[in-house]
Order: structure tokens, then C-alpha cells, then sequence
């Protein structure tokens, strides 16, 4: 029980009276800000990178090939209130003018339980991604995608990705090491992982050649075979711009400061990937491969479904 304060209250000093602990509170919870506007600053590329000449060469050339119409369409989605959760990639694309083609009869091979590795060439980039996801979950929505993407710190879709780090990255180890646990423990728990092997988008190997879809990690194997899962092959039609495989040619930096340009060059234009088979775990023991072999096989799978729906 508290005693009566025997100070007078025209002596009080020093403590205001709503700091006492013998006043009941009685003050209404403050209420949580409005959710400030998308950071444009997060909108780049250029944040992974030390070496101050490659940050800024990279937003230099984002705001002056494509950042300004995608913070438009950022801040339409602002407006409009984006959507949580799966409904928010269905939103993001149509406000991007991305249309799926995908047949529902191929959208249907995609398991609805158990564990499941989804694996993807990778001839775009973010988009890829995000056309995935939507795909995906029309039928189940335990999955989780590995992703590059600038969409991995956005909240109303983060449950849904693993961030993968980019090679040149100081800690690029131990977030790898951190992104294959989470991997394994979502296939595990008879989830689904979406992932493009090849961990870098697609380029042409000479300077005016198509695009070629890059060796596939062997990570993927060892995933794969270590959880039993099933393997979903995945294909995307088509490439990035001329002016991205050049400048892949050139340097890595000109390269990556493209991105964003090619997430715009991407809009308004309809997506249909080729969505194989299911290949299920007797099968993959009895191709009897393993590592660097079984990701090879798995990569010709993924791209002759190109050649055979083209």
C-alpha cells in the first residue's frame, strides 16, 4: 500500500507529476506513425558494394536509365495501399502491366505439399522473382524464394524470401552459410524453395551473341539430395536488352548499374514461364548422379523445356 506524499504541492521540485508511481495512468497509447514512403535510397544496387567509385558509377546509372519510372510506380502502389502477403505480387505486376500466360493446366504440376526444390533459369532478373511467387502461390503458400532482389527488406513480402548475398559482399560467407541453413530447415519442414541455380541473371558470352544461361551451383544438388525433395524445373522465356549484354561484356559494375533499367525494360510486357514436370526423389536417385553432374542434367531439363514449348 503506497503512504501519502507529505510534500506540499506548490514545494514540488525536480519530478513532474506524471512521472509518479503512485498516479494511475490514464494517458492513451500513442499511436504508431504512418508508414513512411518507400526509401529511394534502398531502390539500388549500389548499397552492396564497398568501393565508393562502383556505388556511385551504379546510381548514376540507375536514376539515368530507370529509377525515376519505377519510384512512379512505387509510389502508385503507395497510393493505392500496398497489399500483405501473397496478394501483394498480383498487385505489384499488374501495376507493372506484367500479365501471366502461364497455361492452368502447367500451373497444376506444381505440388501442393511436401518438400520441394523449384529450380529456374534466370534470363531477367527481379522479375523473375516476383512472377514466381505469384505462380507458386495460386496453390500453396509455403515457399520460400532465394532472391538478389531489392524486394527482401520489403515487409509485406519478406516472409516469403531468403536473401542471397552477392559475391563481392565483405560477410558474403556467413550470409551464405545463414541462407543454406534457412534452406534446409524450409525443406525440412515440407516446404517449398524456389531458387535460380545459376546465381547470376543470363548474358551472352560474346559481344553480340544470345544470352546463355550460366553453369548451375552445385548447392542446388546438395540441397536436393540431402532433403528428398522433389525437383520442379522451370522456364523463362527470353533475355535482357542488347545494352545489358554488352555492358556485361564490359565490366561487372556497368553491368549491375543496369538492373533497374531492365526491371522497367520488363513492364508492360506479358511473362509466361514453362512450368516441367515434377521430378520426384526415386527419380532423381536413379539418374545416379550427384553435385556438379546432377545440376548440369537438371539444367538441361530446365532449358529444353524452352525448345519444346517455344
Amino acid at each position: 500500500m503506497l503512504t501519502p506524499d507529505p510534500t506540499p504541492p506548490a514545494r514540488r521540485t525536480g519530478v513532474e507529476p506524471h512521472t509518479r508511481r503512485d498516479v494511475p495512468h490514464r494517458l492513451a497509447p500513442v499511436p504508431a506513425p504512418p508508414q513512411a514512403p518507400y526509401d529511394k535510397r534502398k531502390l539500388s544496387y549500389a548499397g552492396t558494394f564497398e568501393n565508393p567509385w562502383k556505388r556511385g558509377t551504379i546510381r548514376a546509372m540507375e536514376w539515368a536509365t530507370g529509377k525515376l519510372p519505377l519510384l512512379h510506380m512505387v509510389r502508385r502502389f503507395e497510393r493505392i495501399g500496398p497489399a500483405e502477403g501473397q496478394a501483394f505480387w498480383a498487385q505489384a505486376l499488374s501495376i507493372m502491366g506484367i500479365a501471366l500466360e502461364t497455361p492452368e493446366d502447367q500451373i497444376a504440376r506444381i505440388p501442393r505439399e511436401g518438400p520441394v526444390v523449384l529450380v529456374a533459369n534466370h534470363p531477367h532478373g527481379l522479375v523473375d522473382g516476383m512472377v514466381l511467387a505469384e505462380l507458386i502461390g495460386r496453390v500453396r503458400r509455403d515457399y520460400k524464394i532465394l532472391t538478389r532482389s531489392l524486394l527482401t527488406g520489403v515487409r509485406e513480402v519478406e516472409r516469403f524470401m531468403i536473401p542471397v548475398p552477392f559475391q563481392h559482399e565483405i560477410d558474403a560467407k556467413e550470409q551464405g552459410l545463414e541462407m543454406r541453413r534457412r534452406a534446409m530447415g524450409h525443406l525440412q519442414d515440407g516446404g517449398l524453395v524456389a531458387l535460380f541455380p545459376s546465381g547470376v541473371v543470363a548474358a551472352s558470352e560474346r559481344w553480340f551473341g544470345p544470352a546463355v544461361e550460366a553453369a548451375w551451383n552445385p548447392f542446388t544438388a546438395n540441397l536436393i539430395q540431402r532433403s528428398g525433395a522433389t525437383v520442379l524445373p522451370v522456364h523463362f522465356p527470353g533475355q535482357n536488352s542488347r545494352a545489358y549484354q554488352v555492358a556485361n561484356r564490359l565490366s561487372a559494375t556497368l553491368r549491375q548499374g543496369l538492373l533497374i533499367h531492365e526491371v522497367v525494360a520488363a513492364c508492360n510486357r506479358p511473362q509466361a514461364p514453362v512450368i516441367g514436370a515434377p521430378i520426384g526423389p526415386d527419380e532423381i536417385r536413379g539418374m545416379g548422379l550427384g553435385g556438379r553432374d546432377l545440376v548440369a542434367r537438371l539444367r538441361e531439363i530446365t532449358m529444353e523445356l524452352g525448345a519444346t514449348h517455344g
